[in-house]
């Protein structure tokens, strides 16, 4: 599998067959560069408009978002490849008071070619105990570090140590352009300090191969 940054928290995912996905796509507002591209899926963490801008992604994908209060499944066929993705939706807060202050999050997981995806979203707090048995164990984990409105750098690290990943992708932290935005108010750089194996790829994309993953939590920095 193919994970392409688009930049704040949004992912393109495809599939050796061919199949897509993107995460979280954002409005013009936030100062990044949306790429033009189609995709089967479109996966929504929370409707705030830096996380739900569907109109953004090209063609006609499923979307795939959570409308209830407690764990959801939704299954899609991907009929032009002959895949078919299995979303898991666990219900989460958006701050660390019950999502009083900015609503309902939903970290979205699912496996793909036997690697098991998990998106954070915009969580604001720690897992339950609960939640983590729900999730199990990440491979691939899409995390926000940025603080503010969601984890900032030590409680990302906790949350590693919660989920015990092979591969983290941080997401959701302060860049040139965001600073009058309520978003974020840590750099990359305050969470990368707390890790101990970081790789900078330098490039927006990275390959996913589930017999190469590296046995120790991994940092791998991408670009947008």
């Amino acid at each position: 599998m193919i994970i392409r940054y688009l930049g704040h928290s949004s992912f393109y995912l495809t599939s050796p067959k061919g199949a897509a996905v993107v995460i979280d796509p954002y409005s013009d507002y936030v100062p990044f560069s949306f790429p033009n591209l189609e995709a089967d899926v479109v996966v929504v963490s929370h409707e705030h408009r830096d996380h739900n801008a569907i109109r953004r992604v090209q063609g006609t994908p499923v979307v795939v978002k959570r409308t209830a209060d407690f764990p959801v499944e939704h299954e899609v066929p991907i009929k032009r490849t002959g895949e078919t993705l299995k979303f898991m939706g666990l219900p989460t807060f958006h701050d660390n008071f019950g999502g009083r202050r900015r609503g309902p999050n939903t970290v979205w997981h699912f496996f793909w070619d036997g690697v098991h995806f998990v998106h954070l979203g915009d969580l604001g707090h720690l897992l339950t105990d609960q939640q983590v048995q729900q999730l199990g164990k990440a491979d691939v984990l899409f995390l926000p570090v940025g603080g503010k409105s969601t984890l900032g750098p030590a409680e990302a690290g906790l949350v590693i140590n919660q989920l015990n990943p092979n591969l983290v992708f941080p997401m959701h932290f302060q860049t040139p352009g965001l600073e009058d935005f309520a978003l974020c108010d840590s750099p990359l750089e305050s969470f990368l300090s707390r890790m101990a194996r970081v790789e900078d790829q330098a490039t927006s994309a990275y390959e996913v191969d589930q017999a190469r993953l590296p046995m120790q939590t991994t940092i791998i920095l991408l670009r947008a």
